[in-house]
């Protein structure tokens, strides 16, 4: 059931669609800093930033010859059921562990990612 979590090495295009709009959620971003942020190659990246486009998930806007990627409102639509969705599997799967031990199986790296990991999807 490790496949819910977003760090792993073979991601859904769930998985791959909500770290997209995670990343341009809140700034306007371009393509090397979204494949950074999502582990994904340039490929992968314009299929998925075409298709994110096409559905109206993702805008996209120029700025000093730079083509720009912000989420829309019905990306953050997208992404807060998705959020929902992932809290209520994760919920489930963690029932009779600690959040420190999810987040172990989560490859949390950082003291940040933990915290943000156990915060945002620890049973209450």
């Amino acid at each position: 059931m490790t496949s819910l979590f977003v760090h792993n090495k073979y991601r859904s295009n769930i998985e791959l669609i909500g770290l997209i709009l995670e990343a341009v959620k809140n700034n306007d971003i371009t393509r090397y800093p979204l494949m950074r942020y999502t582990s994904i190659n340039y490929s992968q990246l314009k299929k998925y930033l075409g298709r994110l486009t096409e559905i109206g998930f993702i805008e996209t806007h120029e700025k000093d010859g730079q083509v720009l990627y912000r989420a829309s409102e019905k990306g953050f639509d997208f992404l807060r059921q998705y959020y929902v969705l992932l809290g209520m599997l994760l919920n489930t799967y963690t029932r009779n562990k600690p959040p420190e031990a999810i987040c172990q199986e989560a490859k949390c790296h950082s003291p940040k990612e933990r915290q943000s990991f156990t915060t945002r999807f620890a049973a209450p």
